[in-house]
């Protein structure tokens, strides 16, 4: 294969050569054709050369970032009272195989799935805020100004 294409390479190269003159046709011609080509050639060099830098997104993106100032909504000023209450928390269990087996009065149990407990149930103690004026409603917005209302 390597033998076929410099045998070809050479022979377009000895019959290019060997042309005469006569067919190119005036100097003044093609010399426009001649500029173009010449700049594609030079260009389509540059970028093959220079081929091994890294042109990817993350080089040439640039992210700005701002924080952005909201104002804060002001605290409500409710009237209320804080209230302490009891809460049941329920036990963790878990669900396991009880494999068969002869019981304490040597009689026969089948296999059956149980629930043990992991963890106990109990009371918790919970703080609450519990608001006096169940008729007004004060929402939080961009108006809002605190003391007028």
């Amino acid at each position: 294969m390597k033998k076929t294409l410099i045998i070809l390479f050479a022979l377009i190269f000895v019959v290019s050569l060997s042309t005469t003159s006569a067919f190119a046709g005036s100097k003044q011609r093609h010399r426009w054709q001649g500029v173009a080509i010449g700049l594609g050639a030079a260009i389509l060099g540059n970028a093959i050369i220079n081929n091994s830098r890294d042109y990817s997104p993350r080089e040439r993106v640039t992210v700005i970032e701002r924080d952005v100032y909201t104002r804060p909504c002001p605290p409500p000023q409710r009237r209320g009272h804080w209230e302490i209450s009891k809460i049941w928390v329920a036990p963790v269990c878990k669900k396991v195989w009880n494999p068969a087996h002869y019981n304490d009065h040597n009689r026969w149990v089948p296999g059956q799935w149980k629930m043990i407990e992991k963890e106990s149930g109990y009371w918790k103690q919970e703080k609450a805020w519990v608001v006096a004026d169940h008729h007004r409603k004060r929402h939080c917005d961009r108006n809002h100004r605190p003391g007028y209302h």
